[in-house]
């Protein structure tokens, strides 16, 4: 290339000022960025031949020895391949402008930062919260950012006393010729402009300390056993970002009242009624525990283990407004010890069913 292409790919002039060329640059790098121009080869040349442009210009020594020589000798494909401007400048350019650096390098500032993690625990609750939900306090451990140092890991620090606060350092090499120059990531900051003077204590240079936190959440009403919920934002907290990730919450119910239990949204509920009450049906008023009071019609004859259906009357749908039904079972328990009185009525029944029997046989015969 002659003296003046490199100045004309950037639109300048060649006593250009270093605040020119940066700006030239910025404008035409954005114009031809790949990410703006999809499938583009003629854009992609144009910004190669922008980035070389910029890369002889933008470097003191480099634009030295082009201005004077017109060339800059080998040094380009050496430049090219070393870990300097290709790697680091445009990384640092761009961020602001794609969220990221160019060919797939990440800027400084996103190498400080990593997202934080999901949590998942579980809680115990009672059948009563299962069934109609309600608030609950939930224990947990969490990775927090670490208050003593602000999330930095450091008590103080200062600039890089290596690089001077560029995050880079220029490695310089004579030849008979020319001067070569490579530029390379800071050894001692790693890039990052600053130097610890003294690690947090409180973090151990982590950032992040794991804390206790109670966290009151609503219940929703019909959960069960193993279900899950997600709590957005209530996770780990991210190193060198403000984001938090998320708590997923496993729900283990007790399943068992006495005389109550749950299987799925259906209720089921144990009554015990007397030989009489089966034999001549009854109207009785039961309180059932949780559930609350409910009247039900037992009739005339019922059986052993019969089932009354309560419809919609068990648990609510935890994902809709339907509720599913309240089974009662039955149980006639047969009575172990009879007072005097009792035993002469059952004797009595006794008498009168052996006549009934005995009467119907005549009955038959004659």
């Amino acid at each position: 290339m002659s003296p003046k292409e490199y100045y004309n790919i950037l639109g300048l002039q060649k006593w250009a000022s270093d605040e020119e060329i940066k700006k030239a640059y910025r404008k035409l790098a954005m114009q031809y960025h790949p990410d703006r121009n999809p499938g583009n080869s003629e854009a992609e040349a144009k910004f190669k031949e922008v980035a070389e442009a910029y890369g002889i210009l933008s470097d003191p020594a480099k634009k030295q020895q082009y201005d004077t020589f017109g060339s800059t000798g080998g040094m380009w494909w050496f430049w090219s391949w070393g870990r300097g401007f290709a790697a680091d400048d445009l990384s640092d350019i761009f961020s602001s402008f794609f969220g990221g650096g160019f060919s797939g390098g990440t800027s400084r500032k996103r190498q400080t930062e990593f997202r934080g993690e999901d949590i998942e625990t579980e809680i115990h609750i009672d059948m009563k919260t299962s069934i109609y939900g309600g608030k609950q306090t939930l224990s947990f451990n969490k990775r927090v950012k670490c208050e003593a140092c602000s999330g930095e890991g450091w008590k103080w620090k200062k600039t890089c006393p290596t690089c001077g606060g560029r995050g880079q350092v220029t490695y310089t090499s004579n030849t008979m010729f020319w001067v070569v120059q490579q530029t390379r990531t800071c050894p001692d900051c790693e890039g990052t402009w600053e130097v610890f003077e003294e690690v947090c204590r409180v973090c151990n240079g982590q950032k992040r300390v794991v804390k206790k936190v109670e966290l009151e959440i609503d219940v929703p009403a019909g959960i069960d056993s193993d279900m899950v919920i997600k709590l957005s934002g209530e996770g780990n907290h991210g190193i060198g970002t403000e984001a938090k990730w998320d708590l997923y919450v496993r729900f283990i119910t007790a399943q068992e009242e006495k005389w109550l239990s749950r299987d799925a949204e259906d209720l089921h509920y144990t009554l015990e009624i007397d030989m009489l009450e089966a034999i001549l049906g009854a109207k009785k008023e039961v309180n059932i525990p949780i559930v609350g009071k409910r009247t039900i019609t037992v009739d005339a004859g019922t059986q052993f283990w019969t089932v009354i259906k309560l419809k919609w009357d068990g648990v609510k749908h935890v994902q809709s407004d339907r509720k599913w039904d309240l089974l009662i079972h039955i149980q006639i328990p047969i009575p172990k010890k009879l007072s005097k009185l009792e035993r002469e009525h059952y004797e009595t029944l006794a008498k009168d069913k052996k006549l009934s029997v005995w009467k119907k046989w005549l009955l038959d015969i004659f």
